[in-house]
């Protein structure tokens, strides 16, 4: 099984404002105080993060923009102290931005060295957010919405009018600059300084943000589906037709989703009309999903499959996490799913408890990084050098391709 790798390039334009006439929108641009005679730029367009959130970008794809290493080795491995609260994050620049399971935040360089460590008000409520900036976003379970430039030093702090702050949370980073968070039902957007532009309400729990051409994309619990263009509401465009615990993904203007733990539905962002790519009820299938450039998809099944879809939803490639003597360990069944990221060109990484990750070349080739089991490991993160596999304990991973 092959398929040909599409690198995209991230493009974005830069706007020049006055800051006399923008002051709002100062605190995008350097970190000093401003001057109302001089010329504020402000960044706009993706992150050039190697993953800038929980999703590995703002749509939520679990998708690299690198191809991974095909014969991969473990390059280093080190446990931070205080454990690993959330999912971590990679900048341009291949660190990796790590929130403790402990009111601290730090960033490891590539090699796992330790750059720097502060410390937060309260834990960390979702993955770190890199902003278009550079700059770190953290919101906390006390409603804390903190700016950190890349050095560490705290740039701005702003409270969200959270309903109730120990939700689970989630976060992206918008191509305006700032970040779109979701609460519970709470959506709030935040400009590039952190400041609250746009409050609304989404008719479920959130369990997944994205940003399309079309505008930014709430998906609920409850299957609904709703779209904020660049001002006003956020206004439902359709329903994914069952529960939608893992949320979904955005790509080529449709949003594709697990739906009640049996189907991988297609609902286009324009129309509204939901498509069923794929129905299994033997089979329990679940996300986040991590799609590739050619539309198709790799989904976890029964928890501990890598079930790899074509566009239309056919399954071209199963294979099991765990090696073939533990596959159907009944002890196996009650453990957490797997967790995947994919690139681009058909790899797929892939994390459970008690298992070694795995990394599957597009042949279906399946490599295990041995020695990198443990009990609570987080999705994959891919870097600019490779991958990283992180654990809750605060294990950590480096995984390469590359001479070091």
């Amino acid at each position: 099984m092959t398929r040909a790798a599409t690198r995209r390039t991230s493009r974005f334009t830069r706007h020049t404002l006055i800051g006399a006439a923008f002051a709002l929108l100062s605190g995008a641009s350097a970190f000093a105080a401003h001057n109302p005679n001089q010329v504020q730029t402000i960044a706009v367009g993706r992150s050039a993060a190697w993953a800038s959130c929980e999703g590995v970008d703002a749509s939520n794809s679990s998708r690299a923009r690198a191809a991974f290493p095909r014969a991969p080795e473990l390059r280093y491995r080190t446990r931070v102290a205080g454990g690993i609260g959330q999912a971590p994050v990679s900048d341009q620049l291949g660190n990796l931005i790590i929130a403790h399971g402990e009111p601290r935040l730090s960033k490891l360089d590539a090699r796992g060295h330790s750059l720097w460590s502060e410390r937060l008000p309260s834990e960390a409520s979702c993955s770190p957010t890199l902003l278009r900036s550079g700059s770190i976003l953290i919101v906390t379970r006390d409603a804390d919405a903190l700016l950190f430039h890349p050095s560490g030093k705290l740039r701005a702090k702003h409270v969200l009018p959270l309903s109730d702050p120990r939700r689970r949370t989630f976060s992206i980073p918008t191509a305006s600059g700032g970040a779109l968070i979701a609460c519970g039902t709470d959506l709030l957007e935040l400009d590039a300084s952190g400041e609250l532009v746009r409050q609304a309400r989404a008719r479920g729990s959130v369990t997944a943000l994205a940003e399309a051409s079309a505008g930014l994309v709430a998906i609920s619990d409850n299957g609904s589906v709703e779209l904020a263009h660049a001002t006003g509401d956020f206004e439902l465009v359709g329903n994914l037709g069952g529960t939608v615990p893992e949320g979904g993904a955005v790509q080529a203007g449709k949003v594709l989703a697990v739906v009640d733990a049996h189907k991988w539905v297609s609902l286009d962002l324009s129309t509204g009309q939901l498509v069923t790519l794929a129905t299994d009820p033997g089979l329990s299938l679940s996300g986040p999903a991590a799609l590739f450039d050619n539309h198709g998809a790799a989904l976890v099944a029964d928890g501990g499959l890598i079930s790899v879809r074509a566009a239309d939803g056919a399954e071209t490639l199963r294979a099991s996490i765990a090696p073939a003597s533990l596959a159907f360990d009944a002890a196996a069944r009650g453990l957490r799913a797997a967790l995947v990221i994919s690139d681009g060109a058909g790899g797929v990484a892939a994390t459970r408890s008690g298992s070694d990750a795995l990394v599957l070349n597009p042949d279906g080739n399946a490599l295990r990084i041995e020695g990198s089991a443990c009990l609570d490991p987080f999705r994959p993160t891919p870097t600019r050098d490779g991958i990283v596999f992180t654990c809750r304990s605060g294990q950590v991973f480096g995984v390469s391709d590359k001479a070091p």
